[in-house]
């Protein structure tokens, strides 16, 4: 089986009054069907990063300069995955994969999760929001 999301060689830098910085560089993996992902380290190294890297949602002054983010859908039908090339997608195309394909949730999730419910009931929420469920 195909991995759901690739990520090959992947870097990030920043451009600062200094220069340029590679906050991520030459990073690669892949995620399954059913797995799950989690990124673990210290303060500044570059976990929240990658994530917006890989949703493409990086601010002004960092931008990929190097990688391949690949995603492959695969429907109910049982023909060979869509694979979408995901740093290739602008604009409205990139909305839709966003709101249909990924999804991301930031620090600060204290912020925004309704704290009487329980994590797997906005995870199930936000499922079928997207029709997923």
């Amino acid at each position: 089986m195909q991995p759901t999301l690739t990520v090959r060689n992947l870097t990030i830098e920043y451009a600062t009054r200094r220069g340029k910085v590679q906050a991520i560089r030459n990073v690669s993996f892949d995620v399954k069907r059913g797995e799950a992902l989690a990124l673990i380290g210290e303060s500044g190294t570059g976990k929240t990063t990658l994530g917006l890297g890989v949703v493409q949602l990086l601010p002004v002054m960092a931008r990929i300069t190097s990688g391949d983010i690949l995603y492959r859908r695969q429907d109910k039908t049982g023909a060979p995955p869509l694979e979408i090339a995901a740093l290739n997608l602008k604009g409205d195309s990139l909305r839709q994969f966003r709101w249909r394909e990924c999804a991301m949730v930031f620090q600060g999730a204290l912020n925004a999760f309704n704290p009487v419910l329980k994590i797997a009931d906005h995870f199930r929420d936000t499922a079928k929001a997207h029709g997923a469920l």
